[in-house]
This record gives structure tokens, C-alpha cells and sequence, in this order.
């Protein structure tokens, strides 16, 4: 198959040849993307969001708004999509943690806007500067397709440098799963304000590149979120899905480069070969075949012991509201010994639907420990039909620890919830873009797990780094049939603030 199927076979960790490797930190790169001597917007400081239960907005019907896109809501939108959420230390040692999680704490990813119509905002083409809550105007004017306004577009990139400094030639998988993490949780957050949008990862790379003024050999666009024509609740709107591409008002239009110097993070930052191959190899689609969801466990369905039926609950957990539950999301590792209730447990799964999924060749399997209503085992989980299929009666939690690395603190991870996906699939169906599509995937599945877990006061950690072959054979996945991410969720010793 090639393309990113290729490079994440070349990119499997295998045991014993990890090699040694050291971090120059000389070459670390800057945490943040600047632009100089732009027009500058601060943004508003209104970040209260939706008070609502967060499983509400994540199950429920989009509320309907009693008005349209503004420049406070805009606001409030990329602050909670992409803002920052804490900051320990001080000086060159501040970390600022932010309201999606990253591999290794890097945060390749960048977030652009374009809007039309927006009241108090000038219609253009903007970067959002989160380090100091504004936008920065890159292009004045109006770009986007739609002829309803208010509208708006959002951009999200991935500065290749910011995690290949670190996970080198593996670096494109992290990239690919955070940008998912980065998508998902802008259209939950787009959903709080009551907006229905699309997202979009097919498109022209060098059009699309070419307008957002990027150094395509440091960073690129690799999905896009949409609000079409009439995207708010209570009017008919198109509906949330990646049967189309998205593209610009002129697809034919020039465009002379953005600060290209901006995109430059160290004074070494050069970029893995085996990175921007898999990207450029990664850029053909095919055309779109039928994209129903499809069944979990099919690659195991020979190990099948046992079948479930897992309703949702009638009455949910009521748990934090939305917005409290995005700000208080971390990453955690100090997981105990303990039960959920079968009301949690049940939540939790369920949140692992997505809107409008990019593939939809994503599927799940969970291993997990004893707990109310459910005996320890590994499970191949269905969310459409609510059907757990039971592939093994035994606690598998500390050999996927051992997969995982040998991080020992992840055996007592009351959950490890597996997103695979069988190439072969993806390949007939979309093409080499497919692998992108298949990982942004998995990334949006991953920040549902995070922020599920957060409402329910439980904690989570994604897991990129694996043994591939170890972890595959271990949950009995067949040939051309890859773990692209692991999230852990469970009970734990103390929440962080």
C-alpha cells in the first residue's frame, strides 16, 4: 500500500532496537508561533462557555441559538478549543498546560481562522496567537466559499519540528493524533455554542498551504473545520461529515508568502525526511465509497467468547459542566486499584461515538480490571449496535503495560481502550489520504476518552509510544491491522488542578 501505511510500519518500535538518542536541547523548539508587525485583535475575555452537564452536550440535540456567530463567541470558541488552561514555573522553566493533551507535552499543532460577517471582527484571515489571546491579521478580505453570513472556517496545522525534535522519524503519528485531539475538541466546543460544523481533511494541500502564507518543509494543514451556510441550531444545515472538499472562494488565486520566517522554531529544525515523505505520500485521495460506520472486532471475531449487550444509560452522570470539564482536563498517571460504578463505565463507552467521522474504520477494543457489572477481560466494543463482544476472560493490563514500554504505572489503568484500524480498508476507501484520515480519527477518539473521564472525575493519559508487534499480537490483531493509539482511563490516586 505505501504512503503512511509504509511509514507506519517503518516507524514500529521494536524491542531492544529503540537505540539510545538524546535531546539537543540547544535546538529545542519555541513553544509558541509569532508573527511581528501584523494588525493585532486582542480577544474578548468572556471564556465562561456552556454550563451545561458535559454529557449533555456531548448526547443531546444541539441547542438551538438565539443568535449568530459574533466576535465574543468567536472569542470564547478558540479559547476553549485551544487555550491555555495553567502554567506551572516561571522564566525558560514555565510549562503552560492547555485544554487538549500532547505527545510528550509538545503541541505541533497551530490554529488559523477566516471569517466573513463577524460583527467587531474585520473579515480576513487570522492566526491564533494563544500565548497572548489575540488574532493576528495575515490577510485582509473575504475568502470562504459561503455566501451566508456570519461564517467562519478554522485551520489547523502541524509544525512537524515541535515533535520531531523529540520522537524524530515517529514524530508524524503524534502530530496526526494531536491535531485529532485539536479537532474534536473545536467541534464539542463549536456543538456547546449550539453550531453545527463540518470537518474536512481533503482539500488541495499546496492551494490550502499556499493561503494560510505557511513553509510547507515546517508546517501544514491537515484538517479544517467549516461552519457551512445556516450552521446554527434550529435552521437546516448541511450536515456534519467529510463527503466533500473543502475549498477556498478562488482556487485559483495566488498568494505570496506569510512571514515564512515564523514557521522557523530553532536554529536547527530540520525536519525528518521520513516525515515530509510520509506527508507528500500521504496527499492523493481516492474517490469517497460508502463511509458507514463499521462493526468493532472483526479482526478478532475468531477469539469471540461472549456477547453483550451494553445499553446507554438512562440517566446519565450528571458530572461537570462543559466548560469546567474542557479547563480541568490533564494527563494522568497515578492511577489505583479501584471500581467505577456500571453508570460510569457504561458513559464512558458510550462517548466514544463520533459526528461526522473522517473514516469510520477506526475500532475499539478495551481491556480492562474488575468493575460493577462487568468482569475483567478484554473487550471489542461496538458503540453504534451498544454490543461488547468478550475476545478474552483474563486481565491482560500488566502485559500491555509491558507493550506500552514497560510503564509500569499503566497496569492499574482500570481501563486501556485500544483504537486499531485494519489498512487494507482504509487504502480501498479513501486512498493514501485515508492514513491521515484514519489517525485524526483516532486522535478525536482519544480526547472524547479524555474529557469523558474528566466529567466523571476519573483520569486519563494517551499512550503513543509502543512496542507495535507486541501490543498487536497481544489484542490477537491479524496482519495489516495496526494499534494507532492507547488511552488510559480510570479512578486515580488524586486529580490534578
Amino acid at each position: 500500500m505505501g504512503g503512511g501505511v509504509a511509514y507506519h510500519e517503518r516507524t514500529a518500535y521494536r524491542r531492544g532496537a529503540l537505540g539510545g538518542g538524546f535531546l539537543d536541547w540547544n535546538a529545542r523548539p519555541k513553544v509558541f508561533k509569532t508573527y511581528h508587525g501584523l494588525p493585532e485583535v486582542p480577544l474578548s475575555w468572556d471564556i465562561e462557555g456552556s454550563s451545561k452537564p458535559f454529557f449533555q452536550v456531548l448526547f443531546d440535540p444541539i441547542p438551538e441559538r438565539t443568535g449568530h456567530l459574533d466576535f465574543k463567541t468567536l472569542s470564547r470558541v478558540l479559547r476553549l478549543s485551544y487555550g491555555i488552561t495553567a502554567q506551572s514555573g516561571t522564566g525558560a522553566d514555565a510549562f503552560y498546560f492547555r485544554s487538549v493533551p500532547s505527545a510528550g507535552a509538545l503541541y505541533p499543532c497551530e490554529l488559523y481562522a477566516a471569517v466573513q460577517g463577524v460583527r467587531e471582527l474585520d473579515d480576513g484571515l487570522y492566526h491564533y496567537d494563544l500565548a497572548r489571546s489575540r488574532l493576528v491579521r495575515l490577510r485582509s478580505g473575504s475568502f470562504l466559499a459561503s455566501k451566508a453570513l456570519p461564517t467562519a472556517a478554522f485551520f489547523i496545522t502541524t509544525m512537524f519540528f515541535r515533535s520531531a525534535w523529540k520522537y524524530r522519524d515517529r514524530a508524524y503519528r503524534y502530530c496526526l493524533l494531536d491535531a485529532g485531539h485539536l479537532v474534536e475538541n473545536a467541534l464539542l466546543v463549536l456543538r456547546s455554542e449550539g453550531f453545527k460544523a463540518c470537518v474536512y481533511d481533503r482539500f488541495n494541500d499546496a492551494k490550502l498551504n499556499a493561503f494560510l502564507g505557511v513553509d510547507t518543509e515546517r508546517e501544514a494543514c491537515v484538517a479544517v473545520i467549516g461552519l457551512p451556510s445556516k450552521a446554527w441550531a434550529g435552521e437546516a444545515a448541511e450536515p456534519l461529515n467529510s463527503a466533500r472538499e473543502f475549498s477556498l472562494m478562488d482556487e485559483l488565486r495566488s498568494w505570496d508568502p506569510v512571514q515564512p520566517e515564523a514557521c522557523r522554531l530553532s536554529p536547527v529544525d530540520a525536519v525528518p525526511h521520513a516525515i515530509l515523505e510520509a506527508h507528500r505520500t500521504t496527499e492523493g485521495g481516492a474517490p469517497l465509497r460508502g463511509a458507514g460506520e463499521k462493526g468493532a472486532g472483526e479482526e478478532a471475531k475468531d477469539f469471540v467468547k461472549e456477547v453483550r449487550k451494553i445499553p446507554r444509560p438512562e440517566v446519565l452522570p450528571e458530572g461537570l459542566s462543559f466548560a469546567e470539564c474542557v479547563w480541568r482536563r490533564r494527563s494522568h498517571r497515578n492511577y489505583v486499584s479501584a471500581r467505577v460504578t456500571k453508570e460510569n463505565w457504561q458513559t464512558l463507552w458510550h462517548s466514544l461515538r463520533l459526528d461526522g467521522a473522517l473514516s469510520s474504520c477506526v475500532q475499539v477494543i478495551i481491556a480492562c480490571g474488575e468493575t460493577d457489572g462487568l468482569p475483567p477481560g478484554v473487550y471489542a466494543w461496538n458503540v453504534v449496535e451498544e454490543v461488547a463482544q468478550e475476545i478474552s476472560g483474563e486481565d491482560i493490563r500488566r502485559s500491555s503495560a509491558r507493550a506500552c514500554l514497560d510503564q509500569g504505572w499503566l497496569k492499574q489503568a482500570l481501563f486501556h481502550v485500544i483504537f486499531h484500524v485494519f489498512w487494507t480498508s482504509v487504502h480501498e476507501r479513501f486512498g493514501p489520504r485515508g492514513y491521515r484520515s484514519a489517525m485524526l480519527d483516532a486522535g478525536r477518539l482519544g480526547q472524547r476518552v479524555y474529557l469523558a473521564s474528566t466529567a466523571l472525575g476519573l483520569g486519563c493519559c494517551g499512550i503513543g509510544a509502543y512496542y507495535d508487534e507486541e501490543l498487536r499480537s497481544l489484542f490477537h490483531l491479524g496482519s495489516g491491522c495496526d494499534v494507532v493509539y492507547l488511552t488510559a482511563s480510570g479512578p486515580v490516586k488524586k486529580l490534578r488542578s
